[in-house]
């Protein structure tokens, strides 16, 4: 018995895109096959894969659903400088494949359950990588992952963001990055360049991506990472904003490979600012501040039960007594006027909705309202984008 492999994935791969291996076997009495899915050298799933339709050989099974199940957005650390991990959005991904036939009427297969560290398997796949990346169907017509492998000029950061986009002091802000070319001591670096407000150069600063000086082969290594670019995670790592109006942003390395370019203009912050983050498309975490009007509403719920009264008076006697009171906050937050451009990106985040808003420092985790909406002027062009949403921890009063 034996299995050939003919097609499976390698390199990176998007897990909300199908991830798909194709194999045949020369078994005699095949059956079906057993394939235990391995993440990060852990078996998580095992799945009884049938024949594709009209063979006796060959078998096709798509693994992004279990990808998924197993990849999980990571919020960065508030204050955090230089490049950041990524953790739980990245694993690896790796199959046992068994084979089971019929022998004598009986149905044979070295596959046990109870061992996940059985080495009797006909087949083991090659590792590759899964990240958490989102990937519609309309997409695919136009999708090139090379456009974000460091690898030449322009390519790209994992984020949809406007060339231009506003920032306050004292503020956090992360950008995605996917892979390098896997050639080692091309000494990668986040090039920071600042200006004042009459565009005049101030300063150049660099900041060292060493991850990306190790070579790799066929799975990369390293790969997508977190750069913190906000005012304050530049700021924390030796930056300096005094006097600048805006900076811009890019990769760079000692062959002259770059990536775009981003640029973020510092504007004042007010009392009213709604900071949120949340999970873009890339598995990242964008961020955007509304700085229009922020309407508030309390909300209170009260569960009740009717309790038996005496039959003389007392104070505490009550017939309808509350079971426990919950309280919310609904809010509407307000952009100020915006371009078509930045509001294509923001509408992103109506895609996931795992969204934080950042308060004193903190993340608390939202629950935005399909209210969301999109206000246009008479020439349907987005003049305003108005975010619904409550908190999504509710808090509870004594129980009655």
């Amino acid at each position: 018995m034996a299995i050939t492999i003919i097609s499976e994935p390698s390199g990176v791969n998007l897990a909300y895109r199908p991830i798909v291996y194709k194999w045949s076997s020369n078994a005699s009495y095949l059956k079906y096959c057993i394939v235990e899915v391995l993440i990060n050298s852990v078996r998580v799933s095992a799945i009884s894969v049938q024949l594709d339709t009209g063979s006796t050989t060959n078998f096709t099974l798509d693994t992004s659903q279990v990808a998924q199940t197993n990849l999980s957005f990571h919020l960065n650390a508030i204050n955090s400088t230089g490049v950041i991990g990524s953790f739980n959005s990245q694993k690896s991904i790796q199959l046992k494949i068994y084979e089971v036939t019929e022998s004598a009427g009986e149905i044979v297969t070295a596959y046990v359950p109870d061992n996940a560290s059985n080495s009797n398997y006909q087949h083991l796949t090659s590792v590759s990588l899964i990240v958490n990346w989102l990937l519609s169907h309309l997409d695919y017509a136009t999708f090139n992952q090379d456009n974000y492998s460091l690898t030449s000029n322009t390519k790209k950061f994992l984020t949809d963001t406007p060339f231009k986009k506003s920032i306050e002091l004292d503020t956090d802000e992360f950008i995605g990055i996917l892979k390098h070319a896997g050639i080692a001591g091309k000494n990668f670096k986040l090039e920071i360049l600042t200006y004042n407000s009459a565009n005049a150069l101030l300063n150049t600063d660099n900041i060292d991506i060493p991850e990306w000086n190790a070579a790799y082969v066929t799975v990369p290594n390293n790969t997508y990472l977190t750069l913190a670019v906000g005012t304050k995670n530049l700021i924390n790592s030796g930056v300096s904003l005094t006097n600048v109006a805006y900076y811009t942003i890019k990769i760079i390395n000692d062959d002259g490979d770059k990536s775009e370019t981003k640029r973020f203009d510092i504007v004042d912050s007010c009392s009213q600012d709604v900071r949120i983050h949340w999970a873009n498309k890339y598995g990242k975490q964008d961020s955007y501040t509304f700085k229009g009007n922020v309407q508030e509403e309390i909300q209170h719920k009260a569960s009740t039960f009717n309790k038996a009264q005496g039959l003389t008076y007392s104070s505490d006697a009550r017939g309808v007594t509350v079971i426990q009171n919950t309280t919310n906050s609904n809010f509407n937050a307000y952009s100020k006027s915006m371009g078509r451009d930045e509001y294509q990106w923001l509408s992103n985040i109506l895609t996931n909705k795992t969204a934080f808003v950042e308060i004193g420092n903190n993340y608390f985790p939202i629950i935005i309202d399909d209210g969301t909406i999109l206000k246009t002027d008479e020439k349907d062009m987005p003049i305003q984008f108005v975010l619904n949403y409550s908190f999504a921890n509710a808090t509870k009063g004594f129980r009655g």
